[in-house]
């Protein structure tokens, strides 16, 4: 789960999900169990079957949204990579799965730092008061 998509229209915008796909790796589809009247054509006696069915899901992305935390897989959709070739939705972050980041034994053994670098210095606060908080510089004269 790593792609973040961004609506591009002021419209809400909706892409079906299909099985084909979307399910590759693992089926999302959401499984509806189905009662039926079943007539036998020799005798013509009716009688309840049971059905279970896949309903496909869906993608909704309101107008102007950001919507994060999305499989890789959503990007093979058609209607989805239609809508990116359109201009209609953008591909904000895509991030490589899980099984294809390498594993910290093999950068280890290469001899990396796992250590990550320090966060960088933050930025004093200005208060309201000051004269520069508006972030336009204040020329002082002196008599």
């Amino acid at each position: 789960m790593a792609v973040v998509l961004e609506s591009r229209l002021r419209r809400m915008q909706v892409f079906n999900l299909p099985h084909e796909s979307f399910c590759r790796a693992q089926c999302a589809c959401t499984k509806l169990a189905l009662t039926v009247i079943a007539e036998n054509p020799r005798t013509g006696e009716r009688a309840p079957k049971h059905l279970t069915k896949r309903i496909p899901g869906s993608l909704t992305l309101l107008a102007l949204e950001r919507k994060g935390g999305l499989a890789n897989a959503v990007l093979e959709v058609p209607e989805l990579e239609a809508a990116v070739r359109a201009g209609h939705v953008r591909v904000l972050e895509q991030t490589a799965e899980p099984s294809q980041v390498p594993s910290a034994d093999a950068s280890m053994s290469t001899g990396a730092s796992m250590s990550a670098a320090p966060p960088p210095p933050a930025a004093p606060p200005q208060s309201a008061a000051s004269p520069n908080a508006g972030g336009v510089a204040a020329q002082v004269k002196e008599p």
